[in-house]
C-alpha cells in the first residue's frame, strides 16, 4: 500500500522552518491557530487575482508580523491601510506588514499553481501554460518537475487524473530539497485538483 506524505511537513526541522513562528501555553493555543487561519484565509482572497508567493507569519503577546512575498510589489497607500484595518477584525494585536519580491518566479509552486489555476477557471486549455512553465522551471535549474491534475478536466463526465512528470523527483530522501503546492480549481463543472513538486537538487550537509 502506498502512503503518501506531505514532501513539506516530511521534512520541516530538516532542512527548512515553519510557515508560522509563535508559541503559547497550552490554554490559548486554539485561540493563536484560529487567528493565524484566519489571516491566511483572509490574505488568500485579498490575493485571489494578484500572483503571491508564500506568507510567512511572526508572532507574540502584543504584535503580528507579516512577510507577504510577490512577485510584483503595485500598492497604494490606501489599499494597504484598508488591508490592515480588515485584518484587524481577527486580531487585538498590532499588525505589521512587509512585503517582499519573489526571487526567482519561475521556481516558486505558489505562483505555477496560481498561472494553472487561473487557465483551468476560466475554460481555456491549459497545455501551453504547462510548456512555458516546465520550459522556465528547468531553464532555472530545477532538476524535476511534476504536476498532477484531476477531476472533471474540460468538463468530461467521468473525472480523470493527468501526471505530467519530468526530470527526477526522489521524494523519500530528507536531503532532497522538494518544493510542494496543492490546493483546488473551483470551475462550473466542479472542483478540479491540483498538486505541483519541484526538485531544485540536495542539501549538503
Amino acid at each position: 500500500m502506498g502512503k503518501k506524505v506531505n514532501p513539506f511537513i516530511f521534512r520541516v526541522n530538516i532542512n527548512r522552518n515553519w510557515n508560522s513562528f509563535w508559541y503559547t501555553k497550552k490554554s490559548n493555543y486554539s485561540n493563536y491557530l484560529i487567528e493565524d487561519i484566519n489571516i491566511r484565509n483572509y490574505l488568500d482572497k485579498f490575493f485571489k487575482n494578484i500572483p503571491s508567493g508564500k506568507i510567512i507569519i511572526f508572532k507574540n503577546l502584543n504584535f503580528i508580523f507579516i512577510n507577504i512575498y510577490l512577485k510584483k510589489i503595485s500598492f497604494n497607500k490606501y489599499t494597504l491601510k484598508n488591508l490592515k484595518k480588515n485584518l484587524l477584525i481577527f486580531t487585538d494585536k498590532k499588525i505589521f506588514l512587509k512585503f517582499k519580491n519573489i526571487l526567482n518566479s519561475s521556481l516558486d509552486v505558489k505562483l505555477i499553481f496560481f498561472y494553472i489555476k487561473k487557465k483551468i477557471e476560466s475554460n481555456s486549455p491549459f497545455k501551453g501554460v504547462l510548456r512555458n512553465i516546465i520550459n522556465d522551471a528547468f531553464k532555472s535549474k530545477c532538476f524535476g518537475l511534476k504536476i498532477s491534475i484531476q477531476g472533471r478536466i474540460n468538463g468530461n463526465i467521468l473525472t480523470r487524473k493527468q501526471i505530467f512528470c519530468y526530470g527526477k523527483l526522489p521524494l523519500q530522501r530528507f536531503c532532497s530539497n522538494i518544493k510542494y503546492y496543492s490546493g483546488p480549481a473551483k470551475t462550473s463543472y466542479g472542483v478540479i485538483g491540483i498538486k505541483i513538486w519541484i526538485y531544485l537538487g540536495d542539501y549538503v550537509y
